[in-house]
């Protein structure tokens, strides 16, 4: 594993990590009391600013290498990723939660379609993709483990 795939594994682990136990302190807290809804309000926050991340690296992807085919199709996928993470920001934290879930699981069949040779698997090396994909699944059921009363 190169430097940049640790780095990579070590920033993925303690997002995961830290946004999990956020969680978990959530579902401990009683469904009537406000502090739930604050603590789920701010669990959707941090949802939709890790998604709009989510697009911005593949933004970042698509323009670090113009030539590649249908590399047009990612830069498109992450601006709609931006979209959503700010429509996440307008609803209710129980809805908003439920779209980012809904979103980090699209993106992560998104990045298996990478895997699988649908898109160009030249834009992300092949780990990153399943990688990603694999967070991205995480962060989903973290989502819905955030909203579950």
């Amino acid at each position: 594993m190169t430097e940049v795939g640790r780095v990579l594994l070590t920033a993925a682990v303690l997002t995961l990590s830290a946004f999990a136990s956020f969680a978990w302190r959530i579902s401990r807290t009683d469904a009537s009391q406000p502090e739930r809804l604050i603590g789920e309000l701010r669990l959707a926050q941090w949802a939709a600013v890790l998604f709009a991340a989510t697009g911005a690296a593949s933004i970042g992807f698509a323009a670090a290498r113009p030539s590649i085919p249908l590399g047009t199709i990612d830069a498109t996928i992450a601006v709609l990723c931006v979209v959503v993470a700010g429509v996440v920001l307008q609803r209710e934290p129980r809805a908003g939660l439920l779209i980012a879930a809904w979103a980090f699981l699209g993106h992560a069949l998104f990045d298996v379609s990478h895997r699988q040779g649908l898109l160009s698997d030249d834009l992300v090396p092949r780990w990153f993709a399943g990688s990603w994909a694999v967070w991205d699944l995480a962060m989903a059921a973290i989502c819905l483990w955030g909203r579950r009363r």
